[in-house]
């Protein structure tokens, strides 16, 4: 157990250092403020001003999940191509622990969304969002980012598996956004959608997140906080799992740089 901590807390590092070196890999923290505005001038201006709240933590999820996914796939495609990926699978650390780590430093990272949105409204439409209940808030985010990590740990096994996934990669976020209820809770999606969305983390996320900004009473916080981990928990072992079956498929065939 402290073999792994020290393997993922030196791959945090590792991330963090790669995104000094390449800014390039932050550009979704520069597109959130667009979306902000976009979301909030449709809200202002169709009088739903109700709504202001949930327009400026919409694209702060987008930005986390965004980077989590582009960056899952991108950190395979550059380890891959520096013939890092070798090393990689040769050390006794898990790879999946070692993705773990990164992805960590990413979410962590892409968090600063949810100021940069909220400077927007406070800034650009003097909307200053309040939340009603700090503690469980605190909590969704929290349950929030381990989901959203375990995800990059997901994309980044399922893009190492294949060479021309980029395409997948650029349209697989926005699929993720319906299903997660981003902005449109997912029991307001169509019949079947709504029963598909329950089944992503995001989903009971995105609720519990706009729930805890207003000051009404909370219903089954525990149990919606346990669906998040569960749910997040289900999705680090299929990445592990996919991740495992891979590299011992590519030991095999002793085609690490062509997997």
């Amino acid at each position: 157990m402290t073999a792994a901590l020290t393997a993922a807390g030196a791959a945090a590092r590792f991330q963090a250092a790669q995104f000094r070196r390449d800014p390039g890999s932050l550009l979704t923290l520069v597109t959130a403020p667009f979306l902000a505005v976009i979301l909030l001038s449709v809200t202002e201006h169709s009088g739903r001003g109700d709504l202001a709240s949930h327009a400026l933590l919409a694209p702060a999820v987008m930005t986390a999940l965004g980077m989590a996914i582009g960056e899952g796939g991108e950190t395979m495609f550059r380890d891959r191509a520096a013939g890092v990926l070798e090393a990689l699978i040769t050390t006794p650390a898990p790879l999946p622990v070692v993705l773990l780590g990164r992805m960590a430093a990413i979410t962590l990272v892409s968090l600063l969304g949810i100021v940069e949105c909220w400077l927007v409204g406070a800034l650009g439409f003097g909307v200053f969002v309040t939340v009603g209940h700090p503690a469980v808030f605190a909590a969704a985010l929290l349950a929030t980012a381990i989901g959203i990590a375990a995800t990059g740990v997901l994309m980044a096994s399922i893009f190492v598996a294949g060479r021309n996934v980029r395409s997948f990669q650029n349209s697989l976020s926005f699929p993720l956004y319906l299903l997660g209820g981003v902005m449109v809770p997912a029991a307001m999606l169509p019949f079947g959608f709504d029963v598909l969305a329950r089944g992503f983390f995001l989903s009971w996320s995105t609720d519990l997140l706009r729930d805890s900004l207003a000051p009404a009473p909370l219903a089954d916080v525990a149990w919606r906080l346990g669906a998040i981990l569960a749910l997040s928990a289900a999705t680090f072992a299929l990445g592990m799992w996919i991740m495992h079956r891979l590299v011992r498929r590519i030991r095999h065939d002793g085609t690490v740089s062509f997997a």
